[in-house]
């Protein structure tokens, strides 16, 4: 687990120098005893916490192979169906730009016959990246409420 979220839990500082001696050791019988001992001292620590931190990383990580496997899903329908899947993923992506993901298809369906994987990548990094893009817009209510709310006005 990364530190940054380790330090989130305010470990004591017998576990923090147990932590971080674990880098020293080089012989896996003795990471196998120091894992012990990391083990023993975070029982004595508040169990809670660091469940809880357990599973907001697991929900994360589950979340972000939805996602993965959401895209490679379109991906496929995309090769396979065509003109249908693409103006489906446009109604759902509508910044997307429709000629590079018209191109992007053909080339895929055209190296997946080939048995090449290169533009089936390109394929999946757009589909990522138009995912990611749509992600990040602000709801179309939003510019509406800021205007309500005193916000910047269009000139």
């Amino acid at each position: 687990m990364p530190r940054a979220q380790l330090e989130r839990l305010k470990l004591s500082p017998v576990t923090w120098l147990a932590l971080d001696e674990t880098v020293r050791i080089k012989d896996v019988r003795a990471l196998g005893r120091h894992y012990k001992r990391i083990a023993n001292l975070l029982q004595r620590e508040d169990m809670h916490a660091v469940h809880a931190l357990m599973d907001e990383t697991e929900a994360r990580e589950r979340a972000a192979a939805a996602g993965h496997h959401r895209l490679e899903r379109w991906r496929e329908r995309l090769i396979t169906e065509g003109d249908a899947a693409l103006s489906d993923f446009l109604d759902d992506h509508p910044d997307t730009d429709r000629q590079q993901l018209r191109t992007l298809v053909r080339a895929a369906k055209r190296d997946t016959e080939r048995g090449k994987p290169e533009a089936p990548r390109k394929l999946f990094r757009f589909l990522r990246d138009a995912a990611d893009a749509a992600a990040d817009q602000p709801e179309a209510d939003e510019p509406e409420a800021e205007a309500l709310a005193g916000g910047p006005h269009p000139r």
